[in-house]
């Protein structure tokens, strides 16, 4: 490897960011190119640690500099075949992306504080998968979150862009305060933040402690990742940019629960099938995520939201191999960061490639769309590229990572889990295809028309040409792959022609061809059809089963009224008290007053009676302001004494 690449390969986009405005002040170019060159030497550095992993040992190495001694923590770097895997993905599509910014964000206001943010985003997302320890973990966790939203909010002169900024910032704090309790029981319980420590001390501790951690790990992870029923974030943070889309659902955001939920594999080791219903719930959470996601996508007119909710399902079939796998050793681990390699190609192609479409027509309506296929051929044909990676026909990338899926679900022997995700498969054939239609090979629609349409920029269509070439070959690697993780599984390239793949395919085409059929072939479908079944499916889908809306009548609105209720018992009883206890202050001090001014005149009138005669007595004393003047001169003379007894002192 390079001379401290372990360390370099997140410092670089890191400290490159700081340089963003300095570059910016020299010209727009140098800016650009100074963003393309830093990342460009990150994954470099990034990719020389390769040989060292591919060829070095199964467990790895960490590497580690004086921190925070004071509580005994270091900043550190472990160095194995999970970070360096997920580092090489995050810095090579960030490169991709970086570059296709060149032409999809030209000309747009503020791209010194895009590109400040985008590098900033990779560094963190590095520096997350790197750490050694929780603590440093955690932080580049928040760093990673703060640039998600700042990145989704980045045309921040609209009022939705913010709103959505803002609920991405929000909602992913659930799992934020979910994975930070995670880190305290295990510091609580075993003093140390390090993972080393952590998997040599793990199994001293209950198993109720081990649960304890690994349910609120998973809620930490679930939430990050989209997962369902917190999933919703997810389509808001569309409001960004495409290309920050593509780098939010290929290498970074959504993809920091699944490589914590793989860390935590290799730090729990043998004690995972001991910890009650974890794994079920990870299998069941995912299984269920990738049929609603799936269905989720089919019912969006958004054409940024077919691979918005395509990612909620395609993370849902890594959660239900990883909830299959009872060690890092085990078939379903490897399929889960197999496909998650396999989703990061055909994802990122699917939102570049759509990326163009919006560049040329202005729209995400798909509705508005339509037989744009010979106007923006090599359009066209990336989205075809997409078609086939996504669903997974043979031998594209996902068909063996799906079917590894599928063969791990077999092993666990739950029929319905198994049957749940062949339905999630067959509506990612259906959604895909009717993004193709509706987009590409229907007639053109007036909006079409009108439009001045033509091929997006050259620099746009080679990064997607890149990735495209990566969909198609990926699968041929699966085995080179595999040595890497030093998983010891084995992917059979005969399974193409076997029964699996036989039923695989029916699997896509119970899918695909009553889409083909609505959509294409018989436009003019009986309408009582389309009015009982298909509207009340799209309506129901097209509002996302109606889950934002649950949250913002009964857990938004709950929590409106609490407040409200609050707020009104603070102003009815709270705020009154200093009036009530002023109020009582003032008519007890008035009458002390009154009755020490009457007990003073009472005392000094007897008095003056008892040894005054008439004659001796003042004529001024008669309005009763003796005892006034004589408080004041009482007063006086403590004040007096109070000074003098300061000087003494002093």
């Amino acid at each position: 490897m390079l001379p401290l690449a372990p360390w370099l390969v997140w410092i670089i986009p890191l400290a490159s960011s700081l340089l963003i405005p300095v570059m910016n002040r020299i010209s727009d170019k140098a800016r650009d190119y100074f963003a393309v060159v830093s990342i460009f030497v990150t994954f470099l550095f990034a990719a020389s640690i390769i040989p060292d992993v591919y060829f070095g040992p199964a467990v790895g190495t960490d590497l580690t500099a004086p921190w925070l001694p004071i509580i005994g923590v270091t900043a550190g770097i472990v160095v194995d075949p999970l970070s360096i895997l997920f580092a090489n993905l995050i810095s090579f599509l960030g490169l991709i992306i970086i570059v296709y910014s060149l032409g999809y964000m030209k000309d747009e206001e503020g791209l010194s504080r895009y590109y400040f943010f985008l590098t900033f985003f990779l560094g963190s997302m590095i520096g997350l998968v790197m750490s050694d320890n929780f603590l440093q973990m955690f932080i580049f966790w928040e760093m990673v979150g703060l640039c998600s939203s700042a990145l989704v909010s980045f045309w921040s002169k609209r009022v939705e862009v913010v709103r959505a900024g803002t609920k991405v910032f929000l909602m992913t704090r659930i799992g934020d305060v979910s994975f930070l309790a995670a880190i305290a029981v295990l510091y609580a319980n075993l003093g140390s933040f390090s993972f080393s420590y952590t998997m040599a001390h793990i199994g001293d501790l209950p198993l109720s402690t081990i649960t304890t951690v690994a349910f609120l790990i998973l809620g930490g992870a679930l939430v990050k990742s989209a997962q369902f029923p917190l999933h919703t974030w997810l389509y808001t943070a569309m409001e960004a940019p495409t290309s920050v889309s593509a780098l939010l659902h290929g290498a970074t955001m959504v993809k920091a629960g699944v490589y914590l939920l793989a860390r935590v594999f290799i730090l729990f080791g043998p004690l995972i099938p001991l910890i009650p219903m974890w794994l079920e719930s990870i299998a069941w959470i995912g299984a269920l995520t990738a049929f609603i996601g799936a269905t989720l996508a089919f019912g969006t007119p958004d054409i940024k939201g077919v691979p918005a909710y395509s990612t909620v399902s395609q993370i849902g079939f890594m959660m239900a191999a990883f909830g299959t796998a009872s060690s890092s050793a085990a078939l379903g681990w490897f399929a889960g960061l197999f496909h998650l390699m396999s989703h990061a190609f055909f994802q990122s192609l699917g939102f570049l490639a759509i990326g163009a479409i919006i560049h040329m027509l202005g729209t995400r309506d798909m509705r508005k769309m339509g037989g744009i296929r010979k106007l923006m051929p090599v359009t066209f044909a990336l989205c075809i590229v997409v078609l086939f990676a996504r669903t997974g026909v043979p031998p594209f990338a996902s068909f063996f990572s799906k079917g590894l899926i599928v063969k791990s679900l077999l092993i666990t022997g739950d029929l319905l889990q198994l049957i749940i995700v062949y339905g999630a498969i067959a509506l990612t054939f259906a959604y895909t295809l009717r993004f193709t239609i509706l987009t590409f090979l229907r007639g053109q629609s007036d909006y079409v028309k009108n439009a001045n349409l033509h091929e997006a920029p050259k620099i746009m269509l080679i990064a997607c040409i890149i990735l495209a070439i990566l969909c198609t070959v990926w699968g041929f690697v699966a085995n080179l792959f595999a040595s890497f993780m030093h998983v010891g599984q084995v992917v059979q390239f005969s399974e193409i022609f076997s029964i699996p793949t036989v039923i695989f395919v029916f699997v896509l085409f119970l899918g695909g061809f009553p889409v083909y059929l609505y959509y294409y072939k018989m436009d003019g479908i009986e309408s009582t059809f389309k009015t009982k079944f298909i509207l009340p499916l799209s309506t129901v889908a097209g509002n996302g089963f109606y889950i934002d809306k649950f949250y913002d009548r009964f857990v938004g609105g709950g929590v409106a009224k609490i407040s409200r209720g609050v707020r009104t018992a603070e102003y009815s009883f709270f705020e009154r008290i200093p009036t009530y206890v002023s109020h009582g202050a003032n008519r007890f001090t008035s009458r002390v007053h009154s009755g020490f001014d009457i007990a003073i005149s009472k005392i000094l009138y007897f008095t003056r009676d008892r040894w005054l005669s008439k004659d001796d007595r003042s004529p001024h004393d008669v309005d009763g302001s003796l005892p006034s003047y004589l408080v004041v001169f009482l007063v006086g003379v403590l004040i007096l004494v109070v000074m003098i007894l300061m000087t003494i002192w002093v």
